[in-house]
């Protein structure tokens, strides 16, 4: 089944995504050659990432490849990662791997937008970004995620839909680089791999940021830290040491893995710890860093509710404190759950699992990758990045409305009603004055949507995939700018930003 239109908008030319996953996840398909596999074609002039110069389906002859088919935001292609990390730390250049960028969102065709990405997820193999959707059609690809395993000579000899498929893609390159040893197939020419080297100093890939009457706090997503500031920029505390992991312990000591959503709550700071898959709490008199929720690993399905360190979140992104509840934007699950403090239960509040854009008695309902909240009076505010949109959860009577947003492949930028309003993965969200502010991500703005009149505006723009916001007072946003490293102060009555100095970092 090939794409039909490149801007995927066909029912038949859509690819799965998670909504499937659960069937999707577990094919596998291991051919030898189809019709339609040679060598990859990639497209001219297309960027490329991670090298010297673009590689050529000439010079991979020889290798074994296997090509990664991605698109950025996408969750399930970010779960792959991990995984991806250690074929490369296992094999070597053994086996070339290469990121296929198939952008869904036009903002992921970007050059600036994938370096961005790269650095926040360390990625260090070459990628290309798939213009035209070239290598796409070619390899007759449904899916984000795919990945296609090649022999040394182009041929495919695996296909590998969804997530669930390490332990079978290590033993297919095994047996396929004993093959071609065995053939004398296996080139000994060296490829110009050059990987970007990543800035060090300050923020890097910031992705959220949060406010209570004392601190600021960020997380430093790229560097796996939380930083505490006050509410003039000035450093009080760096909670922990860079190193990726899940340690607990003093803040000099700790340690996380690509850290999202936070959340103040009393003498506690609430930090979705997205790659570990926990839900971490630092003490905010003394910097310890302990685990509340999760067992480290990573499921679909989940149901009910269960004591919080024994049940496996997925993709824990955004987070707000209701009282004594502690909600969960679970991107992975396309869910919001919902930690009770005070019986440390925890379970999926709302949400079927199922990515769409579906309205409803909460637990029918339907959300796509969802990645921030925001409160006020007894409504819950969700952001959905993959189905541009912004849904609305009330806590009474557990009903679900759409705000902004029609569906998974309609995205862009428009003001006016919200019924007819285009978002383009948006990431954040902040409520003040009866106004949802909005990290329009892929859109580079912030917009507003005022919920007394039901209309969006566009209040700032000119800004690098924003990931969260708050709000610091009355007249002033902070924004987490995160593909330009920084934190911007957003003026509220006249949309101008600029940089807010953190200082001491």
């Amino acid at each position: 089944m090939r794409h039909s239109s490149p801007g995927f908008r066909s029912t038949a030319a859509r690819p799965f995504r998670t909504g499937w996953l659960l069937v999707v996840a577990v094919i596998c398909v291991a051919m030898a050659t189809p019709a339609w596999a040679d060598e990859p074609q990639f497209p001219a002039h297309a960027p490329w990432f991670n090298v010297s110069q673009p590689l050529t389906a000439r010079e991979l002859r020889g290798h074994v490849v296997l090509l990664d088919f991605f698109t950025p935001g996408c969750i399930n292609c970010i779960h792959l990662l991990p995984e991806t990390a250690k074929l490369e730390q296992e094999f070597g250049r053994r086996l070339v791997i290469i990121g296929v960028n198939s952008p869904k969102f036009t903002a992921s065709r970007s050059s600036g937008n994938i370096e961005g990405f790269l650095q926040r997820y360390d990625i260090r193999h070459p990628v290309v970004t798939d213009q035209g959707m070239v290598l796409w059609n070619h390899y007759g690809v449904i899916a984000w995620p795919t990945q296609l395993l090649l022999g040394p000579q182009g041929n495919v000899v695996g296909r590998y839909i969804g997530e669930g498929h390490y332990s079978a893609i290590r033993k297919a390159v095994i047996r396929t680089l004993a093959n071609a040893r065995q053939a004398g197939m296996l080139s000994t020419q060296m490829l110009p791999l050059k990987p970007i080297v990543h800035r060090s100093q300050g923020l890097l890939q910031p992705g959220k940021v949060a406010v209570n009457g004392r601190y600021v706090a960020v997380s430093d997503t790229g560097h796996n830290r939380v930083v505490l500031l006050d509410h003039a920029g000035r450093v009080v505390r760096v909670v922990g040491n860079g190193h990726r992991g899940a340690r607990n312990g003093p803040s000099g000591q700790a340690e996380f893995d690509g850290p999202q959503g936070l959340a103040f709550h009393g003498a506690t700071l609430y930090v979705a710890d997205t790659g570990n898959a926990l839900i971490r709490a630092v003490d905010l008199k003394n910097g310890r860093v302990s685990t509340v929720a999760g067992n480290g690993r990573r499921e679909y399905g989940v149901r009910g509710m269960h004591a919080a360190r024994s049940v496996a979140l997925n993709s824990p992104w955004g987070l707000q404190v209701v009282g004594n509840d502690l909600y969960i934007a679970m991107a992975g699950d396309h869910q919001v759950w919902k930690l009770d403090l005070s019986s440390k239960r925890i379970g999926p509040y709302a949400g079927n699992g199922m990515e769409g854009i579906g309205d409803g008695p909460r637990q029918q309902a339907s959300f796509a990758q969802s990645s921030a909240l925001a409160y006020h009076q007894g409504v819950l505010y969700v952001a959905d990045p993959e189905a541009s949109a912004l849904r609305r959860i009330d806590l009474d009577t557990g009903d679900v409305r759409t705000l902004v947003g029609k569906g998974l492949f309609t995205f862009g930028l428009r003001n006016g009603p919200a019924g007819q309003a285009l978002l383009q993965h948006d990431q954040g969200i902040a409520w003040l004055d009866h106004r949802l502010y909005i990290a329009d991500t892929f859109n580079n703005a912030i917009r507003v949507l005022d919920l007394k009149t039901r209309r969006v505006t566009t209040l700032s723009t000119g800004l690098a995939q924003p990931g969260g916001i708050a709000v610091l007072n009355s007249h002033t946003l902070l924004v987490a700018d995160t593909n330009a490293d920084r934190i911007v102060a957003v003026n509220i009555r006249t949309g101008s930003h600029r940089r807010w100095a953190v200082k001491g970092l």
